[in-house]
C-alpha cells in the first residue's frame, strides 16, 4: 500500500482543530446532574484562542518541549461481559482534543485497509451491522457455512505493545511529525477508555485480517468485531491449519488466542457472536443476554408488587434489553413474558422523566428554569 505524506500541516489546520474541539465538547458538556462541564464552556469562551493554543501543544508535544499527562485509571464492572475492566480517563484539557485532532486525519488511511467485515468502534460498522452480516450467510450460503471457527485475542489491550503500533504506522504513513505525535500518544500504552486505542487496535490486526483471507485457507466467510473473531468455511480441516496460522501470526507481536476457541459444526450447534445466535433463516437471543432480560423484569414487577417508584434507571435498562429482540425471533419471548404491557409502562416511566427534566432544565444553556 502507498503510505501517505503531508498529513502534519492538515492536523494542525484551524478546520481539523476545531472539528476535534467539537467532536470532544459534543460529548462532555454535562456532568452528572446537569451540572456544566467548566472545561468545555472554558475552552468554548473563545475557540479561535482555544485553536491556536491547541496547535501551540501539539507542536510542543512533538518537540519533546510539553509532555501528555498519564491517564487516570479506574476499574469498572462491566455488567455485559462480566468481568472487571481498567477503564483509563485522559484529561480533557488538552489530552482528549489533541487525540481527536490526531485521529480525524489519520482515519482515511487507515480505513484504505480495513477488512469489509471489521466492527466495532467504526462508524456505521456497529453490531447490527456484524448481525445483519451473519444472518444473511447462515440463509443463504449453507456450504460456506458449514463450519464456524471462533476466537478471540487474550487480554487483548492489555497485550497490544507500543512499538508494533508505530511499526503499523509507519507502513501507512511517512510523515514524520505525525509519527512523532504518535509514539507520544501510546507511550502509555494502547489502553481502553482513550479515543485513539480503538482505532490503533484495529489497524494493527488488518495485515491479519488479509492473510485469513488467503485462499489455501479456504474460508467462505469472516468477521471480526474488535478482537472476537467468527469465520465459516466448508472444511473442518482448513479452519484448524487456519487457527495455527493465527496462532503464530500472533505470537510475532506478542498476542495469544484466548484458550476457549471452537470450531465445530452448525447443523448441531448454532454461532454465537454479538449477543445472538444464528440459525438457518432465524436468529435467537443469547443465554446470558435472556436472562438478564428475565431479571430485569423479575426487578420491575416486584417493585410494582410492592407499589414502589419505578426509577428511570431501571425502566431505561430494561427497555435497552427489550430492545434487543427486535433483531431476533422475539414473538414467542413477547407471549411467555408478557413483554409488551410492560414496555409501554416503562416507556412512560422515561417520558415523565424526559418531560420533568425539560421542565426544569434548560438544556442548551444549563440553567434551571
Amino acid at each position: 500500500m502507498k503510505r501517505v505524506g503531508n498529513l502534519y500541516d492538515p492536523m494542525i489546520s484551524d478546520g481539523n482543530l476545531e472539528r476535534a474541539i467539537h467532536d470532544v465538547n459534543a460529548s462532555h458538556r454535562w456532568l452528572p446532574r446537569h451540572k456544566p462541564n467548566k472545561t468545555v464552556a472554558w475552552v468554548e469562551e473563545d475557540i479561535p484562542a482555544r485553536v491556536k493554543k491547541l496547535r501551540e501543544i501539539i507542536i510542543g508535544i512533538i518537540d519533546g518541549t510539553v509532555s501528555l499527562t498519564p491517564p487516570l485509571k479506574k476499574r469498572r464492572y462491566d455488567r455485559s461481559a462480566g468481568k472487571w475492566r481498567d477503564i483509563n480517563e485522559p484529561l480533557l484539557w488538552p489530552d482528549q482534543y489533541v487525540h481527536h485532532a490526531l485521529v480525524q486525519v489519520l482515519q482515511p488511511a487507515m480505513m484504505k485497509g480495513m477488512d469489509r467485515y471489521c466492527c466495532g468502534s467504526i462508524e456505521k460498522r456497529g453490531i447490527h451491522y456484524g448481525v445483519k452480516t451473519i444472518k444473511k450467510w447462515m440463509k443463504n450460503d449453507r456450504k460456506g457455512t458449514k463450519y464456524c471457527l471462533q476466537l478471540d485475542i487474550r487480554h487483548f489491550y492489555d497485550s497490544i505493545q507500543p512499538r508494533f503500533v508505530v511499526d503499523r504506522m509507519k507502513r501507512l504513513i511517512k510523515d514524520r511529525r505525525v509519527l512523532t505525535l504518535v509514539e507520544r500518544v501510546v507511550e502509555h500504552g494502547v489502553l481502553i477508555g482513550i479515543y485513539c486505542s480503538q482505532w490503533f487496535a484495529n489497524t494493527i490486526l488488518q495485515p491479519l485480517d488479509q492473510m485469513i483471507h488467503q485462499a489455501e485457507y479456504k474460508v467462505s466467510h469472516y468477521l471480526r468485531y474488535m478482537d472476537n473473531f467468527t469465520i465459516f468455511g466448508p472444511n473442518k480441516r482448513k479452519l484448524r491449519k487456519l487457527l495455527a496460522a493465527i496462532r503464530a501470526w500472533l505470537a510475532e507481536i506478542g498476542l495469544e488466542v484466548k484458550g476457549d476457541w471452537q470450531i465445530f459444526p452448525t447443523a448441531s450447534r448454532l454461532p454465537a457472536a454479538l449477543g445472538y445466535r444464528f440459525g438457518r433463516g432465524y436468529t435467537l437471543l443469547r443465554k446470558r443476554n435472556l436472562l438478564r432480560l428475565k431479571q430485569g423484569l423479575a426487578r420491575y414487577r416486584k417493585r410494582k408488587r410492592q407499589g414502589r417508584r419505578i426509577s428511570r434507571r431501571l425502566a431505561a435498562g430494561l427497555l435497552s434489553r427489550l430492545g434487543q429482540l427486535r433483531h431476533c425471533n422475539h414473538v414467542g419471548v413477547y407471549q411467555r413474558m408478557n413483554v409488551e404491557g410492560a414496555q409501554r409502562e416503562l416507556k412512560d416511566v422515561v417520558r415523565k422523566y424526559t418531560r420533568k427534566e425539560r421542565i426544569t432544565w434548560n438544556i442548551s444553556s444549563g440553567q434551571a428554569a
